[in-house]
């Protein structure tokens, strides 16, 4: 007898709100469910593939590995796997101390919420630093802005709300990523996006590729890549040279406006169109419209962060953001201040920290922590450094960092000096190949869960909790359990806490002893994170499609007295970025420009053996202008090979002419690690091995290039062939 199941989608921060068929134990069916979620009845198809990849399309992993000395590996029961884990760990922390342990947080460990916090506990727990996840893999820059310029208290405008919205690099139709960064509604993305235009919104998208959001856009600005932060630049020098900036916002949150409009002479708009290879009348009418809006709002998606100059590139955004006014105003309405801890915002700057300046720093490089985290990109330097404090133990959690961090050959060398790494994951990937014990996972719908990550991001007040729709396999465990078991193994007592981003774990007063003898009860943990709620958990509980929950009217408050924080606009380190780049002479000696995409079947490295997913994109496709295709004569098919300063792929031309010329673009982490040279065969092509690890790197936090990257195209043989 099959029965209808009340759950919701964890592949993205949407969350959005899903009903489950299940027959005989067994998921056959998902759709949406319109019930109470904010978004209405809404599933993309990466939420409707969960079923597939549940049930196995990706070669679920159903027990534990172990790597045996010949390289291969065997099954290995998951109790006894922690027992030893735990053991090698204990030895590692005792001999070496806790700077020799870190851990990767992957995209797929996000909406996990109990092993997040969990994990969070364990590091707070050992005292080490280093924690890394993909944030830094594809947005640090945003990071870094905040570091360097700080941030407005108050929040930006609601996008609900906005009556100008640029967003640059972002593709929110197929990505259903939006706040706090780029403009979007993670959920249902297109309906906001045409709610927006039905109230006036005036929408700017820039982008090389004409995506799918852009069909939104009044103004589509297509530039050539890796020139983001001469455009903003220049976008920012026309709203200080026409008076176009918010003064009163501006003199009474910002400093540095004269080293800003010094710094940006250079930035014409003729000059940045030349640059960019736009129109100048777009550089002035993007100012323009910013400029005269009450509530507008600029941010960015990866592309400009993954891209040439991305720290200088987003930091200039942001500023663009800021002479715009884009954000909320003391007596703004707050859409949202959250269910399970509503919060209050102010209009205040907080001035930057400049945490990477201090300490504890990286062994590797002389570079700290951003938002608490180092970045990803130094994890292979961390472990090879020549150092006491090196990296020896690595805990890989829902993510790939061997292939997510570009340069396979210089990463694979640094991670084949760990003492011990270990792979939790639900499926087999190029990391979990290398590691000394991959710890198969259960699957988000054999977990509890509570919807802390959409607390705050939800476009209104809502909460939902879930109990397993299914039972896991026996060979299988929860993320939050290894990290607590392994802790108890140790010897090392946790504290379960809420945490967010912003909070440093170690200071949260408030939080639960856990045992190190009795295993926590999962709902147990989810009814302690809802103990400030305004819903009560049995109340969410009792609400299977969620709550639309209540929340009395907030509205920003002004800030309180004797408030200085100030928003920095033009740093010596960014004026120093700004002026070497309007000097910088054009690189040469290459015909496009490598860009990296999303594509909505697939998310970072999951879902890319769905049967959707493989029916449409049975290899990393190059796509490329169909005037570029004929001027080399390719046609669609036709296998090619793309090489860089540091290395090839090959891959099969597509034509796609929402794509200007001179641009290929592929998706990032599609493929194996490594290429054999037979695209068809691989299932993909690794652009990570265009990249370097030690060139084209940026300051402080080490971004690699993985987009906008200079490559040249060979002919290699037709389709037909």
């Amino acid at each position: 007898m099959g029965e209808t199941v009340k759950t919701f989608c964890r592949n993205c921060s949407a969350l959005c709100s899903m009903e489950i068929d299940v027959e005989e134990g067994r998921m056959v069916r998902a759709r949406p469910d319109g019930t109470a979620s904010p978004y209405g009845a809404y599933l993309c198809p990466k939420g409707l593939a969960a079923i597939d990849f549940h049930n196995g399309a990706e070669n679920r992993l159903l027990h534990s590995l172990k790597k045996q000395t010949d390289g291969t590996f065997a099954e290995i029961a998951g109790d006894q796997a922690i027992d030893e884990i735990g053991a090698r760990l204990k030895a590692i922390y005792e001999e070496h101390g806790p700077r020799a342990i870190a851990v990767y947080h992957g995209t797929g460990a996000y909406r996990c919420v109990l092993g997040n916090l969990m994990e969070r506990a364990w590091v707070a727990a050992l005292d080490t630093p280093n924690f890394f996840s993909s944030m830094t893999v594809d947005q640090s820059a945003k990071w870094v802005t905040m570091a360097r310029m700080g941030i407005m208290a108050s929040g930006r405008h609601n996008f609900r709300d906005a009556d100008c919205a640029l967003l640059a690099g972002g593709n929110p139709l197929v990505t259903h990523q939006g706040a706090p960064f780029a403009v979007a509604e993670v959920g249902a993305p297109a309906r906001a996006f045409a709610a927006a235009k039905e109230r006036g919104c005036k929408i700017i998208i820039v982008d090389p590729r004409r995506t799918e959001t852009a069909r939104f856009a009044d103004l589509f600005i297509q530039p050539l890549p890796g020139h983001d932060a001469e455009l903003f630049g220049a976008i920012a020098h026309v709203m200080l040279r026409d008076g176009l900036y918010k003064r009163d916002f501006v003199e009474r949150f910002c400093i540095q406006l004269d080293e800003l409009r010094a710094t940006l002479a250079p930035f014409t708009p003729e000059f940045a169109a030349a640059r960019a290879q736009v129109p100048v009348e777009q550089i002035e009418l993007a100012a323009k419209w910013l400029g005269e809006a009450e509530r507008p709002l600029a941010g960015s998606g990866t592309g400009p962060s993954m891209s040439t100059h991305s720290n200088t590139a987003d930091h200039m955004i942001e500023v663009v953001n800021v002479l715009a006014g884009g954000y909320r105003k003391a007596g703004d309405r707050i859409r949202n201040p959250g269910v399970l801890k509503a919060k209050d915002a102010y209009e205040m700057a907080v001035s930057p920290t400049r945490s990477f300046e201090h300490e504890p720093k990286c062994v590797s490089e002389d570079t700290g922590l951003l938002v608490g985290e180092f970045p990803t990109a130094l994890i292979p330097g961390e472990i090879a450094a020549d150092s006491p404090d090196r990296i020896r133990a690595l805990i890989c959690f829902g993510g790939d960092p061997l292939m997510a961090v570009g340069d396979p050959a210089l990463a694979k060398a640094g991670f084949a000096k760990l003492d011990l790494l270990v792979s939790l994951d639900s499926r087999m990937n190029a990391t979990g190949e290398m590691a000394d014990y991959v710890v198969a996972t259960s699957q988000p719908f054999e977990r509890h869960e509570i919807s802390v990550p959409g607390d705050g991001s939800y476009p209104e007040p809502f909460v939902q909790y879930t109990a397993p729709v299914v039972a896991k396999p026996e060979g299988v465990i929860d993320d939050w359990e290894f990290f607590w078991a392994v802790s108890a193994k140790m010897g090392v007592p946790l504290t379960f806490k809420y945490w967010n981003y912003g909070l440093r774990f170690q200071d949260i007063p408030e939080g639960i002893e856990l045992s190190l003898t009795d295993r926590p009860d999962p709902e147990d943990l989810c009814r302690y994170l809802a103990k400030d709620s305004v819903v009560s958990f049995d109340e969410i509980k009792a609400n299977p499609s969620g709550v639309r929950a209540e929340v009395a009217l907030r509205t920003v408050l002004p800030g309180p007295p004797g408030a200085s924080g100030r928003l920095e606009l033009c740093p010596p380190d960014v004026a120093a970025e700004l002026a070497a780049i309007a000097k910088e002479p054009a690189e040469t000696g290459y015909g496009y420009r490598l860009t990296c995409r999303r594509v909505l079947h697939a998310l970072n490295g999951a879902f890319r053996d769905s049967k959707e997913a493989r029916r449409r994109f049975p290899v990393n496709y190059a796509y490329m202008n169909p005037e570029d295709m004929a001027a080399e004569g390719l046609a669609d098919g036709d296998t090619i090979e793309i090489a860089s300063e540091f290395g090839k792929v090959r891959t099969l031309a597509k034509g796609e002419d929402r794509l200007r010329r001179g641009v290929i673009s592929m998706t990032h982490m599609f493929g194996p690690l490594v290429g054999s040279g037979d695209p068809l065969a691989d299932g993909g092509a690794n652009v990570g091995q265009l990249t370097s690890l030690t060139r084209h790197v940026q300051p402080i936090n080490f971004m690699p290039r993985f987009s906008a990257i200079p490559v040249n195209v060979t002919v290699l043989a037709p389709a037909e062939a």
